[in-house]
This record gives C-alpha cells, structure tokens and sequence, in this order.
C-alpha cells in the first residue's frame, strides 16, 4: 500500500526571488507549526546545508549566478538559482521554489512552489495553504493529501488521457502544463486565480453548499469540512467533487471519472462468511454485540459487555449494519483495547467485511459549547488572565495552543503573561465615510487549541457604540466532547467571573442537529439555529431564549422569569451565583450523549414550570433519525433490537 502524502503546489507570476516574499514564506512554515520548522535549506537540491534561522536563508533563497552560453551565441546569462528546503524528522516534508523568470525574448515564466509532506494529522494544513495564497496571489494552487485510492496504478482509468492527467494531478501541474494541457483535476482545496474569473461563479458554488472565500484575485474553493475527509470518509469527498464538477464548464476539468474506494487494507477483504449464530448457545467462546442505532456510543449496554470481555479474555466482535453510519471514538477505542474485531455485514447477501476505519459522521460530531453575554468590561486584562487561567487550571489538556487578536489565530500561545498584548490589542478604524475620522477601538481576540482537546474559543469584547449605548461582550466556543474534561467546573469558573445576562453549556450531538430537528417551520428553523450559535446579546434582545441548555444561566434581566424555590421544589440543581441563577437538567452533561430521553424529558418539564412563551422552542426531536427498515431475518432482531447475545464462535 502507498504512503498517504500532502501536497502543495502554487502557481505565480509575482516576483518570487524578492527576499521580502521568500521571509514571509519560511515565517508562514515556522509560525504554523514548530515542527514545520526547516532541518536544512539550501540552493542546492540535495539540501546539504543545515536551517539555522530564517535570516540566514536570505542568501540562497535567490541566489545570483551568471551563465557562460557563449557557445550557444547568448553570451553571458545572468539568472537567480532555485531553492529548496526540509525537514527530516516529524514532520518529514520537503519543498522547492522554482522562481518567477523573465526569458530572453521578455515571456514570463511563472513561479512554482511545491511541497510533499508526511500527513500528519495533528498541521493545519489548511491554515499554512491559506497563508501561502495570502501571499502569493497565484495563478493556480491546490492543497491534496493523496491516499492509496487515487495513487494507484489507473486509479482514474487506463486509456492515454487519464494517465497524463492523473500524473499532472499527482505532480501539482506547473504553468506549461496549466497553459498546454488544463487542470487536470479538482483537489480538497484549489484555488483559481485570475485567468479562471469566468470559469468560477462562486454565488453559484456557495448556493450549492461549497464554501468559496474570496482571496486576491482569485477564489478558494474547499470540498469539505477537513481534508482528512480524503482519508477517512473518500466516498463523501469522491461525491462532492463529483458534484462540483457539474456546476463547471464541461471539460473544464480533465478528469471526470473518480477512482473506487474499493481497496481495502490488509485483512479487510470482502469474503462470504457465516455471522456467529445467536441460536447456536454451546459454552461460550466469544461475544457478539450490536445495535440498531444510528451512532454507536459507549453506552451502559457495550460497558456492561465489553467489561465482561475483558475479565474472561473472550474474543469480542462487534458487527456493525448499514443502520450503522457511525461509532463514536470512545467506543472504537474501548473495543480495541480488548484486542476486538469490528465486523461489517451486508444483509442482503450476508458478506462480512473486516472494518480497520472507524465510521465517521458527515454530520456534525457530538460537540461542547459554551456561550457567556456579559456587560462587564472584556477588555480589562485582568479579566482575560482569569479567563485564560480557567481555562489551563481546570485541565492541562485546555492549555492553548495559539491565542491572536487575528481571526486566523496565526500566534503561538507562550504562556498566560504573553497573551496581554493581544488580549484586546487597540486599533484604529478609518471612518471618514461615515463623517467620523479615525476611531480608536479594541480588537477581539481568539484562542485555539489543535492537539487532543481540540477547540476555538472567540471573546468578542464589550464595547459602546457611537451613540452610547453598551454592546455586551460575548464569550463562545466549541470543543471536541471529550469526557475526561471536567466542562462544568470550567462553566462554573467562567460564570463566577462574567456574572453573565446569560449562558449556556451544552453537549451538541446529532440527535438535535440534524435537519429540521426541532421542527421543519420558520419559527423552528430560526430558533433552533440561535440556539446551536449559543445566542448573543443582540439575538436574545430581539427574539429571546432559544432554548434550555443542560447548564443555562439567567442573569439578572430574567430575575423574574426564574422562581429558585419552585424549581428546585421539582428536583433541578438551581445555584445562586453573582446576580443569577445557574440551572442545570441532569447530573452528568454527557446525560446528552448517553441519556438522551432522560435529558430531553428534564428540559420539558423544566419548561412546563417556566412562563408559556419565554423559551421559543416547545417541541423535542426524536431520539434518533429514522433509518429505512432492513429485514435481518429473527435470527438477528434481538440483535439489532439492542439486546446482546454471547454465542459460539466458530473458526
């Protein structure tokens, strides 16, 4: 099997060899990720010359040279070498900038940076791409991790033209090829600068679910959320290419075939099997579990089994169906470290495939979210220390990764004392147009975490308007749900120093943002995504609470609305905290996940005791998504009816 790679590869008729353009590319590399910081950089393509610093790259970066081709009646040529650098431990990667050249007869000769890395999952790729074009303005460019399924031999099919254009593919075509041949194909990310303006109508794109960012000259174009989708899910990005693909000219693309996910690693082939018989109950040797539900989580049922599996050393086998469409991390995890085997079956012709991939979601996976309004003032530092504080006291694994005043959040976090300059840096705003000259205000600030716990938190600061009137700050975020983070006690912290108007802490799943979940109807569809935002100030002034959280916080507009001693009365955990009240349904925020019809029975009895009206949302979504019936046969309807069996293994 072929190694998974990244690829980059930019086209660009700016003026590469200026020394200006090559710091701000070596800077976008170490400023991204410590571990792309170069091992060796060098004029020479064998790279021979270690990587000191970026300053003491200016000389090979464009290094001038002069050319005897006398013998050829062209004299002396003065040119500028090409340069090349790497890195030879993780992240392993090497990258070259053939430079922008004016030829003798005055044609411009574009510039090419490319680049293959390992693909490591723990770069944002996506943001040293962007910074890349930020600074080139290309012609061309794409970003692609490149996996076995396209990589092998007539992945795109055999005949002449499709080996030419898959070989342009894998290379990153540079100009001549652009010019000659075309673009040989759309990649995770591709970037069409000026020369394609009118191939690309990116109202069209975005109509149709792509997101398109204007940058430049040119449009930026993404297929889906991550680009590891290519890897862990390449059905759903082979189908948004394909679909991008029709919005475009006809033959703007060369490829038009995609390549079958049909290879599957070691020990995975498809083959005609006999599923362990629930019927057959002689002395157990192995466990069989499964479910019928949509997402498969580490629920009380697969603890009580995959426990029992690992005190008796029994072989587990988790047989997953097409009702099946993902298994949550906790779970894969916990059935591989009683040394499991995660099975697929096709009902219809009983074939089992060993599955080596976990599923993943194409929806959105489960998720923390916390959103603070407050009128306090954001901006002090001694506020953002205690909130940056909170949030590295509560769990080392919540220590930020990078903190800017940029929205792109470019600057590595060096400690809490290093973050005051950016924690409401002061900018001034030109405002001639509106009569105003130049305002003087505060930027936001964001935080970001990339490693295990993964996270983005914005504070949009406090401020007063030109007219006067106090614009609360809003404190938001999303988090991966992990379960070993303690969210409350980091919620509670955060409350204790905004003594918000109001708050939230919820555990998202699929179960309440799929489409349509809490009602297919204007009034639904609006408020249910105010409450997936985690509404601000100007949303709950002007429309209300969207909904109950597990953990939400009244501040002191809602003194009214919230009876303390009613509520608790009726069993909620109601706590007095600063000028409100914190309210949460259930003991445990992953009650959410695991617990959903508890969870949800709480929120609707909790708002049979509120005023009619003051939350917008009444109804509840169903506890999951209708699937289409698949007949199993009896044999396997305790099976997927939930119960579980332990039956004889056989060979």
């Amino acid at each position: 099997m072929r190694k998974s790679y990244i690829r980059i590869s930019i086209v660009t008729d700016i003026d590469t060899t200026k020394w200006e353009f090559g710091r701000k590319v070596l800077e976008t590399f170490c400023e991204t990720d410590p571990r792309l910081v170069p091992s060796g950089f060098d004029n020479d393509p064998k790279i021979k010359k270690p990587f000191h610093d970026i300053a003491a790259c200016e000389k090979y970066w464009a290094m001038e040279a002069i050319i005897d081709a006398t013998e050829f009646g062209d004299g002396l040529i003065f040119t500028k070498w090409d340069c090349d650098w790497k890195r030879s431990k993780a992240v392993k990667y090497n990258c070259t900038m053939n430079h922008t050249l004016v030829s003798q007869l005055g044609k411009l000769h574009p510039g090419w940076l490319k680049g293959r890395a390992d693909a490591n999952r723990k770069i944002d790729w996506a943001g040293l791409f962007h910074r890349l074009i930020e600074l080139a303005n290309p012609q061309f460019a794409i970003l692609h991790l490149f996996t076995d399924i396209e990589t092998r031999d007539d992945a795109f099919g055999a005949d002449h033209h499709a080996i030419v254009a898959t070989d342009d593919f894998f290379m990153g075509p540079p100009a001549a090829i652009l010019e000659d041949r075309g673009i040989p194909n759309l990649a995770w990310a591709t970037f069409f600068g000026r020369d394609y303006t009118k191939e690309i109508d990116a109202e069209k794109l975005r109509a149709n679910g792509f997101a398109v960012e204007a940058i430049g000259d040119g449009h930026l174009v993404t297929l889906t959320e991550n680009i590891f989708d290519v890897a862990d899910n390449f059905a759903l990005f082979s189908a948004r290419r394909v679909e991008l693909k029709k919005l475009l000219r006809p033959g703007f693309i060369r490829l038009t075939n995609e390549p079958l996910a049909t290879e599957l690693p070691e020990n995975s082939t498809p083959k005609h099997a006999t599923p362990p018989d629930p019927d057959n109950m002689e002395q157990p040797v192995g466990m069989l579990g499964g479910s019928s539900e949509t997402i498969l989580s580490l629920d009380s049922k697969f603890k009580a089994q995959l426990q029992l599996a690992a005190s008796t050393k029994a072989p587990y086998y988790l047989l997953i169906t097409p009702l099946n469409k993902v298994i949550l991390k906790e779970l894969w995890d916990r059935v591989h470290e009683v040394q499991g085997i995660v099975h697929q079956i096709n009902p219809a012709t009983r074939e089992v495939i060993r599955i080596l991939k976990r599923p993943k979601s194409t929806m959105r996976v489960p998720y923390i979210k916390i959103s603070i309004v407050t009128d306090i003032d954001t901006t002090k530092w001694e506020f953002g220390r205690k909130v940056l504080e909170a949030f590295y006291e509560t769990d080392s694994r919540l220590a930020p990764g990078r903190l800017d005043s940029d929205a792109k959040i470019w600057k590595l976090f060096r400690g809490v004392a290093a973050c005051e300059k950016y924690w409401a840096k002061e900018g001034i705003i030109n405002a001639n147009k509106s009569g105003r000259g130049r305002v003087s205000v505060k930027w936001d600030c964001g935080w970001t975490r990339s490693e295990a716990v993964e996270y983005r938190y914005d504070m949009i600061h406090t401020m007063v308007n030109q007219f006067g009137e106090l614009r609360p700050g809003w404190l938001k975020g999303d988090a991966d749900a992990d379960r070993k983070i303690d969210w409350r006690r980091l919620f509670h912290r955060l409350v204790e120093l905004a003594n918000p108007q109001f708050a939230i802490l919820h555990l998202f799943t699929d179960i309440e943002t799929r489409d349509d979940a809490f009602g297919a109807d204007e009034h639904a569809i609006i408020a249910t995504d105010d409450f997936l935002m985690g509404p601000p100030a100007a949303i709950l002034k002007d429309r209300g609470i969207p909904n109950l959280a597990w953990a939400t916080f009244f501040g002191r507009e809602y003194t009214q609305e919230i009876d303390a001693e009613k509520l608790r009365a009726n069993g909620f955990a109601v706590e007095a905290m600063g000028d409100g009240h914190l309210v949460t349904l259930t003991e445990n925020i992953f009650d959410v996940a695991d617990n959903f019809p508890l969870f949800s029975a709480r929120r609707s009895e909790l708002k049979k005791l509120l005023r009619p009206g003051f939350i917008r949302l009444t109804n509840e979504p169903l506890n999951q998504a209708t699937s289409p019936p698949v007949d199993f046969g009896p044999r396997y309807a305790p099976l997927l009816n939930g119960s579980w069996v332990i039956p004889t293994m056989r060979g």
